[in-house]
């Protein structure tokens, strides 16, 4: 596999806030490479996010608005017996009120792949690469998949992706559509989930000669920190760790927090985003006698370090979707049990041994009261929660072992 490319496509890494997980994949599937290009969608360079980037790679940016422009060129393509059958397909599958919508996204959708697709093959060119001598993967299942998709489709190269959560379950969406599915995972070398839900979602798509073209491979994080398992003081700290957009439910966090009628309670989420005013008012109002402090963005080795000092006593995560959230796994491999929504893959994560699953339409009395039920367990028996955490990421979630299994995959196509 050495004398091969990998050329990888993204939305953030490794310039800006975002795909932070992708760091520990790259310190194990880049050497297995002659060269890295890492081709993202970001359109700034952000400072001091001690983001990993490979000795080998080389980071070109493309521009999402350049592929954009001249859509009145992608007209002749609605005429494609490709996109004739995806449109046969969403009006087979949605009911009347969506068709348009459904046709829109297709339409954009269809446009940004081809383009996309034209600028990989400038790139190569450029780059003087042989399409034989590159692996092509995107770390999404978006437009970028849908365009490596034709890319290989057209040329025979080898062209792979990921799916996650937002790319893989249609009902995440209004409409509840994601477009050209069955297209891509057809075309593609390879598609992998991160998760055995993910991948039965997936099966929905897939005929039966279809199916070994859908792979689970898990995501990992390293952590060679010790964790914590004995507490040494009597304060409790809850952590929460997502972006604050509103499929990931902060408020809920807030108000089950404001339930608790624990002293000594400290609440810290790490993460920003659009909604943070909003919440920081709500929790001002909701929680006056808890100290709690919104971290915003904060690279992941300071979140680990975070844990491994600080004695975590819950890890909480009431999305409303998800795939397998990394937050998770990094609470796991800091010893750390976790509360969170039964959606997407979350329950191949989160069990009875580790933790605590909830259902997606969960009661905030209810939640509140199971949280204090564990706090008022003996410390023997939160030490064996916290060991169960620990051995079930080592078990599943191990970045080294985990991409190393991705890597050999890879090496297989």
């Amino acid at each position: 596999m050495k004398q091969k490319t990998l050329i990888l496509l993204c939305d953030n890494y490794p310039l800006s806030a975002g795909e932070f997980f992708i760091d520990d994949e790259m310190r194990v599937i880049a050497p297995q490479f002659e060269k890295v290009i890492l081709y993202t969608a970001s359109a700034k360079s952000e400072e001091n996010l001690n983001r990993f980037i490979p000795d080998n790679a080389e980071v070109v940016q493309f521009s999402k608005h350049k592929l954009e422009t001249s859509k009145i060129k992608s007209f002749f393509r609605i005429f494609k017996p490709m996109f004739l059958r995806e449109l046969a397909f969403a009006v087979r599958k949605l009911p009347v009120k969506y068709w348009v919508s459904a046709f829109k996204i297709m339409y954009v959708d269809i446009h940004r792949a081809t383009n996309l697709k034209n600028e990989l093959l400038q790139l190569c060119d450029k780059s003087q690469l042989n399409l034989s001598d590159c692996v092509f993967y995107s770390y999404w299942h978006d437009y970028k998949a849908l365009a490596l998709a034709i890319l290989r489709n057209n040329f025979g190269c080898t062209c792979v992706a990921r799916a996650h959560g937002w790319d893989n379950f249609a009902n995440r969406h209004n409409p509840p559509y994601l477009p050209f599915k069955k297209y891509t995972i057809r075309n593609l070398s390879q598609t992998f989930t991160i998760s055995q839900k993910g991948k039965d979602e997936f099966a929905k798509y897939a005929s039966r000669n279809l199916k070994n073209k859908v792979i689970v491979s898990r995501l990992g994080k390293f952590n060679e920190r010790t964790p914590l398992f004995a507490k040494q003081n009597n304060s409790i700290l809850i952590c929460s760790c997502s972006n604050l957009i509103p499929l990931k439910q902060i408020d809920q966090i807030i108000e089950v927090i404001s339930k608790l009628e624990i002293s000594n309670l400290h609440w810290v989420h790490f993460g920003d985003g659009p909604l943070r005013e909003e919440l920081e008012r709500v929790a001002k109002k909701m929680l006056p006698n808890v100290e709690y402090e919104f971290r915003g963005i904060v690279p992941n080795s300071e979140i680990l370090d975070f844990y491994a000092s600080q004695y975590v006593d819950l890890f909480i995560n009431l999305s409303s979707s998800e795939g397998i959230p990394v937050s998770i796994m990094e609470a796991l491999s800091a010893g750390i049990p976790v509360m969170a929504t039964n959606v997407g893959g979350t329950a191949e994560a989160v069990n009875s041994q580790n933790g605590f699953l909830i259902p997606i339409n969960f009661n905030i009395s209810d939640v509140a009261l199971t949280i204090t039920n564990y706090f008022n367990l003996e410390p023997a028996q939160q030490i064996q929660y916290r060991q169960n955490a620990y051995r079930f990421w080592k078990d599943n979630f191990e970045a080294g072992k985990n991409y190393d299994d991705f890597a050999e995959l890879l090496n297989s196509l």
